[in-house]
Formats: structure tokens, C-alpha cells, sequence
């Protein structure tokens, strides 16, 4: 199989599982951009649009669990 030759090559996010965020169920691709250097835990240096997206959404959704414990003044 031959080899990428694009020079710059987006930065994909990896979860918990350290699978890839925009194609969780591909072993293979995991693996592949791992191997590459295109996979990443930094979620600062992630560039697909795909992961970018999902990472702000699982964010959000941590963030709101986090606020549905504090009390919140009424008003």
C-alpha cells in the first residue's frame, strides 16, 4: 500500500479508548494514524473537523453534568 504523500495531514483526536473520535469502530485506522503520527491526545493540536466537532460536544456534555450538581441562585 503506498504511502501518503500529502504534506500536511490532519491531526485526529483519540478517546478514552484510543480508537479515533470520527471513526470509533476501525481497529485498523486507530492503529494506522497512531503509526503515522496523525493521532493525538491533545485536544489543542486536533485539526479534522470531525473530531474538533465531537470533542466540543462530548466538552459540553461533561460540562453540563458537572452543572446539574451545583445549585444555581434563584432568580
Amino acid at each position: 500500500m503506498p504511502r501518503d504523500s500529502r504534506q500536511k495531514r490532519d491531526l485526529h483526536g483519540l478517546n478514552e479508548d484510543g480508537m479515533i473520535l470520527c471513526n470509533p469502530r476501525d481497529k485498523e485506522a486507530a492503529h494506522r494514524a497512531e503509526m503515522e503520527g496523525i493521532a493525538t491526545d491533545d485536544r489543542a493540536a486536533v485539526t479534522c473537523r470531525k473530531c474538533e466537532a465531537l470533542l466540543y460536544k462530548r466538552d459540553k456534555t461533561r460540562n453540563e453534568i458537572q452543572d446539574y450538581g451545583r445549585s444555581k441562585p434563584f432568580t
